[in-house]
């Protein structure tokens, strides 16, 4: 009878304890239910007419019509976004749906198999479009007409974030398949670095009370410090504007990249190692240096910027409105040629 007894009152206890587990799920779900529509409230943006970036096709993605030529996709041709994130430290999970941190330095590699070429887009940070805003479930609740940077802050600072921002970049340019990214937290740039045996550039802007060590006009081997603070310093330097230090950035890109194809793979992957804890992608140590084994290979082409006009938004911040022209110019030079008559 004891052991009866007890087994009904196990019985009991776990009905019990089903029975607050179904009530704490139930209200959990009534909260995000709740969560979610308070989050479309808020997020909700008005329908406007905006610029309008896309190219003007008739539906077919693979052809289209421009000042009346006509452009077909190219074959072979890959695109890599590569990201360098606002934020210090190594990466974490924000284990929230906004604050991953924004993405101000943004390029996209594009490689091109039949022509052996591979080239640069570099994307100003403060360009104005349309910004997916992701809900506490990873969802995309709206958009809304922000700068570009802020695509990375929705999600958790790691592949949600990632992932968000190549939404937006790929939609950006009419929805070109982007096939692969890799993200950097700001500090990782003087550990990569440093991993490579360090950056060689002639310093072309003047750093005076910001860093002494950075002498304008001079030819130095940067120090992981000396790079992080030439990249990433906007105030006191030059006229402090984001095109401005865009330009320093590609300058410093180009000399890492040269610096990696001359360390080897044997390098690039001690590297990789070295800046594991602060990056985040989707293409691993083998992919890297597979896109750095056909940069190696391949012949560099001119980098490329999108032209447009740089301005301060009604709350002081700055903004950059893209020439739709340049745009659709650059598009067309990096995933289309123009079909035989």
């Amino acid at each position: 009878m004891k052991g009866s007894s007890g087994r009904r009152k196990f019985r009991r206890d776990a009905f019990r304890a089903l029975a607050v587990v179904a009530a704490v799920a139930l209200a959990m779900g009534v909260a995000l239910f709740l969560i979610s529509r308070w989050q479309r409230r808020r997020f909700a943006v008005e329908a406007v007419e905006e610029p309008g970036y896309g190219l003007s096709d008739e539906g077919d993605d693979d052809r289209i019509e421009y000042e009346g030529a006509v452009y077909v996709r190219k074959e072979g041709v890959s695109a890599y976004l590569i990201l360098g994130i606002d934020v210090s430290g190594p990466v974490r999970s924000n284990k929230s749906y906004i604050g991953g941190g924004q993405a101000d330095m943004q390029l996209l590699v594009v490689t091109d198999d039949q022509a052996e070429t591979w080239q640069i887009l570099y994307l100003n940070r403060d360009t104005m479009t349309e910004v997916p805003v992701l809900g506490v479930m990873g969802n995309v609740v709206s958009t809304r007409y922000e700068q570009l940077c802020l695509a990375h802050s929705y999600g958790d600072g790691m592949e949600e974030s990632c992932i968000n921002n190549v939404n937006t970049v790929s939609a950006l340019l009419g929805d070109q398949e982007i096939d692969g990214y890799f993200s950097l937290n700001m500090d990782g740039v003087a550990i990569l670095n440093d991993a490579v045996g360090g950056v060689t550039l002639t310093v072309q802007s003047d750093f005076s009370g910001v860093d002494d060590s950075l002498v304008q006009g001079e030819t130095i081997t940067l120090t992981g410090e000396q790079a992080l603070t030439y990249v990433r310093t906007r105030k006191g330097v030059d006229d402090q504007t984001n095109l401005s230090r865009m330009e320093r950035q590609a300058q410093y890109i180009k000399a890492l990249f040269a610096q990696c194809r001359q360390a080897g793979e044997e390098v690039m992957l001690e590297a990789y190692d070295a800046v594991y804890d602060y990056l985040v992608t989707d293409m691993g140590s083998g992919g890297l240096v597979e896109l750095a084994q056909t940069m190696a290979a391949y012949t560099e082409l001119e980098s490329l910027t999108i032209q447009g006009e740089s301005y301060l938004d009604e709350t002081g911040a700055n903004a950059y409105e893209l020439d739709p022209d340049s745009l659709e110019r650059t598009i067309l030079q990096l995933f289309y040629e123009q079909a035989a008559e």
